[in-house]
C-alpha cells in the first residue's frame, strides 16, 4: 500500500468488532472524529454516483452551532462523506405518501426510518448557502442500520432546496 494510498483510506473492523459496540475514531478529511458503532450503517447499492462505497458511519460534526446536521463519513475512502440532516419522516419535508412509495420499493418499514437528506454547502458573498437534495434522499432503516438513496418519483422536490444562508463566525 502506497503512502497516498494509505493517508486516505480508513480502516474497516471486521463485522464481530462492530457487533461488541463501542467507540472509535474515523480519520475524514476535517479530521479525526469519534464515532460509535451503532452508528454504522450499510449501503448495498452505495450513494448516488459511490456504488462501490457501502460502509459509513453518522457523526457528530464537533461545531454546536450544527448539531442539526451529520457527517455521512465512508469508512471506506477518507475523502468521501456527506452532510446529511436527518428528518423525522412525520415532520420532514416528505410527503407521507411519498415516503410510503420509497419505503416501499426499498424494502423498508416506515415504522423503522429515519430521513436523511444530503445538504450542500455552497460559499455565498461572505457567507455560505446550504441547499438540501429532497428529490434524492436517504431512507436508513434504524434498526437494521440499512440505508439506500432513492429517487423520490415526485419531481415537485428540488434537488436545491434552500435551507438558508447564514454568515462566517469570526
Amino acid at each position: 500500500m502506497t503512502a497516498q494510498h494509505a493517508a486516505t483510506q480508513s480502516v474497516t473492523p471486521p463485522p464481530e468488532a462492530m457487533a461488541a459496540g463501542g467507540d472509535f475514531t474515523v480519520a475524514t478529511r476535517f479530521g479525526a472524529l469519534a464515532g460509535h458503532w451503532d452508528a454504522v450503517l450499510e449501503m448495498p447499492q452505495g450513494p448516488l454516483g459511490f456504488a462501490k462505497h457501502r460502509r459509513f458511519a453518522l457523526l457528530q460534526i464537533p461545531n454546536p452551532k450544527l448539531d442539526q446536521f451529520r457527517l455521512m463519513q465512508s469508512l471506506e475512502e477518507t475523502e468521501l462523506s456527506f452532510i446529511v440532516m436527518p428528518c423525522r419522516p412525520e415532520e420532514g419535508p416528505i410527503a407521507a405518501p411519498d415516503l410510503v412509495d420509497a419505503t416501499e420499493a426499498a424494502g423498508m418499514p416506515i415504522g423503522d426510518l429515519t430521513l436523511l437528506v444530503i445538504v450542500t454547502v455552497r460559499p455565498l458573498g461572505d457567507g455560505v448557502e446550504l441547499t438540501a437534495n429532497l428529490r434524492a434522499p436517504v431512507l436508513l432503516d434504524h434498526k437494521r442500520h440499512i440505508a439506500r438513496q432513492v429517487v423520490l418519483g415526485n419531481s415537485a422536490y428540488a434537488i436545491r432546496h434552500p435551507l438558508g444562508a447564514s454568515k462566517p463566525t469570526p
